[in-house]
């Protein structure tokens, strides 16, 4: 007879972490390395981003799909097929090193980042007890923030001393490298075809993606809009701008981190409040630095690191709350959210641009950004209503 290897939480979170954020790798490496392809390759800024948007359209796509893969395949699988994936697409674009081949690896690599999500939130979810959730769970997601912190100081480097070609090779052989890692690592928690059919999701559950949705399409642009918007509106320099917002960045990790060990402290009745209040407090975030066109550079500042912070720390909670309340459906949770998230992902930094260009100005942008999280904030109070465990069996 079989026995399952079960090695400890702390091993399992720290090889989720680094999958999840090697797994996301392919998304962000051509912006990292703009420069670089534009000058190789004779590009234009909106053929950059086009790349990195089909990358998102995969990603939000193949999350309808791997919540019903990873329960028959198992999370230690679907975990090293995906990573598998995104290796694949990482060489691809190395070895062949053109534009047509950056699409190629944006479709495997967004594929294996929607898989790797589902897979490594299954794996965390069934290694740790619910009140280590929250932060095992923000711990996984902030190797999305860790890696790309790496990479965007590392890649430039690479791709100036040799080419970006050099880039996407050593992203390939990190993602190998830690798929050999998860295959010898995360338990198997395969449930097999049945008792993935009988896994269904709580009646009330479409308000947790519905929220996801609205929360990063209301909060992205203050990844991909705070730069020129502190440059163009307030005046700082690029590399200024650059700066604060990647400073933002790293706080926010570390901030994603803590904020998960106070509310797993607050305990499990409290995690989806707190989804709340952190969606409306990023709301608030987006007005303050919309009121730094008036008020400063030190006030849109302010707004950007605070903003960011919480905006991580709500989706940290956000997948802790919605394990808690979905049974044995953990993939298929995590599938149809991550959808709602992703979709949002591609949706705000066309629209947020979209509307600073018909109507000459962030203002209504950032307002906008503020309706958006506060529609986030009532989905998810909404979804509250759930009881925890699942009880009520029943799609909805």
């Amino acid at each position: 007879m079989r026995v399952e290897r079960r090695p400890s939480p702390a091993v399992v979170v720290a090889v989720s972490t680094a999958s999840t954020g090697f797994g996301s790798i392919v998304a962000f490496a051509p912006g990292y390395i703009a420069t670089a392809l534009r000058t190789d390759l004779g590009l234009d800024r909106w053929q950059v981003g086009l790349v990195i948007t089909v990358h998102f359209i995969c990603t939000a796509a193949g999350s309808t799909v791997s919540g019903r893969v990873t329960d028959r395949w198992g999370a230690r699988l679907a975990s090293v097929a995906a990573l598998a994936l995104v290796a694949l697409a990482a060489g691809l674009a190395a070895l062949v090193g053109n534009y047509a081949v950056l699409y190629v690896a944006a479709v495997f690599g967004g594929l294996g980042y929607a898989l790797v999500n589902v897979a490594t939130t299954v794996a965390v979810a069934g290694a740790v007890t619910a009140r280590r959730r929250t932060v095992s769970l923000s711990a996984r997601t902030a190797g999305v923030p860790a890696v790309g912190a790496i990479s965007s100081a590392a890649g430039p480097w690479i791709a100036n001393r040799w080419s970006w070609e050099w880039v996407f090779a050593g992203l390939g052989a990190a993602a190998a490298v830690v798929a050999i890692a998860a295959a010898w690592v995360l338990p198997d928690d395969r449930v097999g075809r049945a008792a993935a059919a009988e896994h269904r999701l709580p009646r009330g559950f479409v308000w947790f993606p519905v929220g996801a949705f609205l929360m990063i399409f209301g909060s992205q642009p203050m990844y991909s809009w705070s730069v020129p918007y502190l440059e163009e509106s307030l005046g700082a320099s690029p590399a200024l701008s650059g700066l604060l917002v990647g400073m933002a960045t790293a706080i926010g990790a570390g901030v994603m981190i803590i904020s998960g060990l106070g509310v797993d402290r607050a305990g499990p009745s409290r995690r989806v409040p707190l989804v709340v209040t952190f969606a409306l407090a990023t709301g608030a975030c987006s007005a303050l630095i919309q009121a730094g066109g008036t008020l400063g550079l030190g006030v849109a500042v302010l707004g950007v690191v605070g903003g960011i912070s919480l905006q991580l720390a709500c989706i940290g909670t956000m997948q802790a709350a919605f394990v808690d309340r979905v049974g044995p459906a953990v993939a298929q949770a995590t599938a149809i959210t991550m959808a709602g998230y992703y979709a949002g992902a591609v949706a705000a930094p066309t629209t947020f641009g979209a509307v600073v260009d018909v109507v000459g100005s962030y203002n209504w942008a950032w307002l906008i950004g503020c309706a958006l999280l506060a529609g986030a904030a009532v989905a998810f109070r909404l979804a509250g209503r759930i009881p925890h465990g699942g009880r009520q069996n029943v799609r909805g």
